[in-house]
């Protein structure tokens, strides 16, 4: 409105460049706005663009003509279209404030939904971490408890071990024992006996003949009472009516042996063919037999005693069983039971035990038929 000629190129210019800055500034405002806010920034520009052009007439007014106008065109066009223009520009603002305050409510929230999630996260790694915890510290213990028992297992075997080494050497001695002391009372004396009648026998051969028949009688009875003693210890050792008449003969044997040493009845049932079967199985059954009625003998006091043998689909199958005392079973460490199970256990055979205080005992032994065949 300066009526100046000289200076309205200058103030024109000025107003391009605060037209220009100012509709940067727009422009960059747009692109923060979001689309729900687009009309009322369509507002402000239109309200600009005419803030703009109501101002070009003045730069071609003449000088009185910006005297005469000025006052009037500044108040009804210049200043309302500011007036408008600085309405709606704080219309923006306060549009920019409450945009601001739900992004940084949102960014609130996000960041409330972060934490939680991280939280739900460290709780889920927790658990998963305790459980997997857990779970590792059962599995060593069970680990831990395993390796126990079997070293345990390990240590009663050796323990076993070395108490059978040990009563196997005792056996043996006291066998060798038993050995020569029945070689020298029972043999010995009876071969002793039987040289002092020879020798009696020549003396008496022609001065007395009724008391030289009547002292042959007694070397045959002596000889007779030897021959037996030398069978028992043979028979004892190895008996050959196993080798010469087989497996169930030489368990009647024993059965009949039983009785007339113990005075107890043995029945012995054998209710298949057994002499097919390996020369290792025979022995084995005959030894347990053996054991088993030698225990009998010594321990049970019974009253009867049954024998049984016979072949199964799945083997051969072992029994002895007596109505004797019985025993408990925490007692049954005995070296006649171990040497049972020693020789069963070389056959990967099965060694049942079962018994009770007053209630006799059952020995049952299996030998699988892959073995037994």
């Amino acid at each position: 409105l300066d009526p100046s000629p000289q200076n309205a190129p200058h103030h024109r210019q000025q107003l391009l460049v605060i037209r220009e800055s100012l509709q940067q500034r727009v422009d960059e405002l747009s692109k923060l706005v979001p689309e729900n806010d687009s009309p009322e920034l369509s507002r402000l520009q239109n309200e600009v663009e005419a803030y703009w052009d109501s101002l070009d007439p003045i730069f071609d007014w003449t000088p009185k003509e910006k005297s005469e106008r000025s006052w009037v065109f500044l108040a009804r066009k210049v200043l309302p279209r500011r007036e408008a223009v600085v309405s709606l520009a704080r219309e923006m603002a306060k549009m920019n404030a409450e945009n601001l305050d739900r992004e940084r409510q949102r960014l609130e929230n996000s960041q409330d939904v972060l934490h939680e999630f991280l939280l739900q996260m460290m709780t889920v790694a927790l658990v998963l971490g305790s459980f997997v915890a857990l779970l590792t510290t059962y599995r060593v213990l069970v680990l831990e408890r395993r390796h126990d028992a079997q070293r345990k297992q390990i240590e009663e075997t050796q323990n076993n071990l070395r108490r059978l080494s040990h009563r196997l050497v005792q056996a043996q001695e006291m066998e060798r024992t038993a050995l020569s002391r029945e070689l020298h009372d029972e043999v010995g004396q009876k071969m002793t006996a039987l040289g002092m009648e020879l020798r009696n026998l020549e003396k008496l051969r022609d001065s007395n003949p009724g008391a030289f028949e009547k002292r042959m009688e007694e070397v045959k009875r002596l000889n007779i009472d030897a021959m037996r003693a030398i069978r028992d210890l043979a028979m004892g050792l190895r008996p050959s009516m196993l080798d010469d008449l087989g497996l169930e003969a030489a368990l009647e044997w024993q059965g009949r042996e039983f009785s007339r040493h113990t005075g107890v009845p043995a029945v012995v049932q054998v209710n298949s063919a057994l002499d097919e079967l390996p020369e290792s199985q025979r022995t084995c059954i005959y030894r347990v037999v053996q054991e088993a009625l030698t225990n009998c003998a010594r321990h049970a006091k019974a009253r009867n005693v049954l024998v049984s043998v016979s072949k199964e689909r799945n083997g051969i199958a072992v029994l002895v069983q007596d109505d004797g005392i019985g025993f408990s079973p925490s007692l049954r460490g005995g070296l006649g039971l171990l040497g049972i199970q020693e020789r069963v256990q070389a056959l990967d055979g099965k060694l049942h035990i079962a018994s009770a205080v007053g209630k006799g005992t059952t020995v049952k032994v299996e030998i699988p038929a892959a073995v037994a065949a």
